[in-house]
């Protein structure tokens, strides 16, 4: 009996050392969304339970921040998270997002070297939220005022989010310039763009229920041809759809750590 104790210990610990060494996950919530929100929670779980550390960052696009810094500049909360990661034993990551996070995950995969891959959870759809008609008013009154030299001054814009019940409007306060940052489509909130210029696979989710996307060949296809390239369509709307991904995220993190 305590042979096979010691055997189970030594196993165990063995596991536990495989698991640190390998790849660990930053998961990124949405915008207004926090770490621990119940849309991430199932997914989270599961991925650690298939031996990969997670790690939920608190993104400058949660509800109490909404919009503390440009959107390039939010990718230091995501470095944050990486450095937390190689902390508990991980050597090697995988960026994952959901809705805005989706974005951020690609925009960091596009400016970002050496990652194993790119996880975009219905990824927020920066053209269309411009051009809402309730929201491109503030577009243009916030590039406006960087013109006349206010680009650093406060103020209020109306933003749109996207929830269960489809896209919603939202007050936000912010400065022009950081504001611009996530919605100005010659800027780094252009999906498609960031998507052309991945340096590392991707798995793009999308729900057939959602009608936040971008249709395939404007946003996956554009990544560069990479053999561990997935596209997923999901039965599923924009807020379930990490739930509904979450056997194929898990399938699709085992087969990049084979590679």
């Amino acid at each position: 009996m305590r042979i096979l104790v010691l055997i189970a210990l030594l196993v165990g610990f063995a596991t536990g050392a495989a698991r640190a060494d390998g790849i660990g996950v930053v998961l990124v919530h949405g915008k207004q969304g926090t770490a621990d929100q119940r849309e991430l929670a199932y997914l989270s779980q599961q991925i650690e339970r298939a031996g990969f550390p997670v790690d939920r960052p608190t993104m400058c696009w949660t509800a109490s921040r909404i919009y503390d810094h440009t959107l390039p500049d939010c990718m230091a909360d995501i470095d944050a998270s990486i450095a937390r990661l190689r902390l508990r034993g991980a050597t090697a990551f995988v960026v994952a997002g959901h809705s805005l996070g989706g974005l951020g995950a690609v925009l960091y995969g596009a400016t970002h070297d050496g990652l194993k891959g790119i996880v975009a959870l219905a990824p927020a759809p920066g053209p269309r939220v411009a051009n809402n008609p309730a929201v491109k008013p503030s577009v243009q009154r916030a590039q406006a005022l960087i013109a006349s030299g206010q680009g650093d001054e406060v103020q209020s814009f109306a933003d749109s989010n996207t929830g269960p019940s489809g896209f919603t409007v939202i007050q936000v306060r912010a400065t022009p310039k950081i504001f611009l940052s996530f919605l100005d489509m010659s800027g780094p909130a252009n999906l498609v763009t960031d998507a052309s210029q991945l340096k590392a696979p991707v798995l793009w989710v999308s729900g057939t229920k959602d009608q936040s996307q971008i249709a395939r060949e404007l946003g996956f296809d554009k990544a560069p041809a990479n053999p561990l390239n997935r596209y997923l369509q999901v039965d599923a709307g924009h807020m379930d759809t990490p739930g509904a991904a979450t056997d194929a995220v898990v399938a699709w993190l085992k087969e990049v750590a084979k590679n």
